[in-house]
Parts: structure tokens; sequence; C-alpha cells
């Protein structure tokens, strides 16, 4: 990819959004590390993607006081000096920060700006959410790396104080843990559930449609903890494993997995491996954010295999019918998800 043809600036932003190629990926990627400037250009578009709801953008936006208060708080200066370039970007930046920075700063970006300002040594409480269709990436003040599917949120304090690392999750994270044998690191979910960890990688996700926790083991060790009525339990996982926790009746399943598939979500895509109808859905629905209904339910017997990445779920569909015979129904709704028939 040659720098005359690529627009970095459009570039960037769907980089945040996570709508690039892998060459595209690359690109950005590479362009970051050439400069620590570079770098601090994508984190901080980022960190306001993030922060942002973008669907409360009222027309009426007052674009100077947006962009001044975008620039105190980046710390953005203005530089005669800067080249064409330089200036051609904060001209964009200054689009995007009167439509994204205005209307609504939740997460961790407002936040930490009322930290700073109110110079507090308590710890506060912040929230990371995945908007629908998009996934998160983000580091934990524990230097943890996760990454937050669409719909997903994630809990945590601004610093880890006493002898645990404690964070709540909504929704479904893959997590690398940073080690630190004088502290567990803590998972809390809706299920009263916990997963409780030193140092290790591992995908977690919560269902409350279903009342299921599911966590997938790549690395490390992991104590599953979890209620049986009123009798707590606990498994210690072991790689390669994927527990599935029932809160309705207090059981637990334990299967064998690579990883794969369940993990394949941040990367933006989608695998299935020898994966059942059921599970194959799930993993649709979350990803399209659609809600499928199944109208036959002998379709529950097949399985599939694939691999897609940027495909629409049209495409996948079709797939589905060639190999199944499986066809679909839309179905327009007025919820915030479109319903897909399977007969």
């Amino acid at each position: 990819m040659e720098d005359k043809n690529l627009d970095i600036e459009e570039l960037i932003i769907r980089y945040c959004e996570g709508n690039v190629s892998e060459n595209e990926r690359c690109y950005v990627e590479n362009w970051m590390s050439e400069s620590e400037e570079n770098f601090q250009i994508v984190h901080k578009m980022y960190t306001v993607i993030l922060a942002t709801d973008i669907y409360m953008v009222h027309d009426k936006i007052d674009v100077d006081a947006a962009w001044e208060h975008m620039k105190e708080s980046l710390g953005v200066c203005d530089d005669e000096s800067k080249s064409k370039k330089k200036y051609s970007w904060m001209l964009w930046m200054q689009r995007v920060a009167a439509v994204l920075f205005l209307p609504l700063l939740i997460g961790t970006y407002l936040l930490y700006i009322n930290q700073q300002q109110e110079n507090s040594s308590v710890a506060q409480i912040l929230e990371i959410r995945a908007t629908s269709g998009m996934t998160a990436k983000t580091y934990l003040p524990d230097s943890t790396l996760v990454y937050l599917n669409a719909g997903s949120v994630l809990r945590y304090p601004s610093e880890f104080a006493g002898n645990k690392r404690e964070v709540e999750l909504i929704g479904e994270a893959y997590f690398e843990v940073a080690k630190d044998p004088s502290r567990h690191f803590v998972i809390a979910t809706p299920q009263q559930a916990k997963i409780e960890v030193l140092g290790t990688k591992f995908n977690l996700e919560t269902i409350n449609k279903t009342e299921e926790v599911i966590t997938t083991l790549l690395e490390g060790k992991v104590l599953f903890s979890y209620q049986k009525g009123n009798l707590p339990c606990s498994v210690e996982m072991l790689p390669g494993q994927k527990v599935v926790y029932h809160r309705a009746c207090g059981s637990i399943e334990i299967h064998k997995t690579d990883g794969v598939s369940e993990i394949a979500w941040k990367d933006g895509e989608i695998i299935f491996n020898n994966t059942s109808l059921k599970e194959a859905l799930h993993l649709l629905e979350k990803h399209y954010n659609v809600e499928f209904i199944v109208k036959n339910p002998a379709f529950y017997q097949y399985s599939f295999t694939g691999t897609f990445a940027n495909q629409r779920l049209e495409q996948i569909m079709k797939y589905f019918r060639i190999s199944s015979g499986i066809r679909c129904n839309y179905i327009d709704t007025y919820g915030t998800k479109n319903q897909i028939e399977l007969y």
C-alpha cells in the first residue's frame, strides 16, 4: 500500500472502529510505530470514540467550543510551523471532535478527566462499553489487556488497592491478565459466578438471557467459582478447557477446546469448527446484533465448519442454505435487534 494512495485520516478512524483489512491494519500499526506522536494521535482518537455515544448527537453543536474543549483535554496546541499534512489532520480532528466529543462523555475518558480534576486519591469506578457492531480494546491499571466484545460492559477501579484486583463483566471479554502473585485477579458476573486468576489468557462470556457463564482457558490456571443452590462450589480449570455454568440448575459442563472459535471475535472473525447450529447462531447473534428464530427443531442436528471475516450476514446465511437447506426470512422489527426466521 503506497502513501500517495492512502487517506491516513480516513484509515485511522476505520482502524479505531475495527473496520479495516489485514493489510490496512498492518499499515496503521507500522505508521504508529514510526513515532510517539503518531501513536498518541491514534490512541487519543480511539479513546474519544469509545467514550461517546454517537447516536445521541444533536445537529446544533457549538463546533468552536467543542474543539477548544478537545484541545484542552488532549493537550493539543496550535503551532504555525506544523506541516500542511498535520494541519489537515487537525482540521479532521476538529470535525470529529464536534461530532463525537460534546453529546455524551461516558466511560473511561470522562471518568479519567474527572479523576484528574478532582485530584482525589480515592479510586473511582470506571466503565467501558463496546457498542453494537464494535469491539473495544483497553488496558487496566495493572497492565492487564482486555478485548471487549460488542454490547458488553466492563467496570473496574481507577486503581487496584488491597490484595485483590476486582472487576465486573457484563457480556463477553478476552483477558490477558498481568501476573501479580501478591494480588489475585477476580472477575464478578451478574450470574453470581466468579473467576479468579493470577496471570493467564482466557475468554469469559456472561449470557443474561439463558443465565449462563462460559469460560474458555488458553493459558495458565483459573478457579471458577459458582453457586449450586445455597452451596458454594468451584472447579480449577486447565488450558484447553471450556466450562459452561447453568445458573438455573447450578450445574456445569466441561468441554475440551482449542479456543480458536471462542476468541475469533476479537480479530473480527467468525470460525465454525464442527460447530453445532445452536452455538453457530449464538456467535452470529453477537457479531451482527440479530436474533434468530428456529422454526424447525430438526435443524439443531446440523453442525458447520468454515471461517468468515468481513462477510455480510446474507453471505453466511447463503452458506447455511447451500450446506443444509436452511432458509431464512428477515422480519422487520422496531426493537434494537432484527429477527431472522429459519425454516
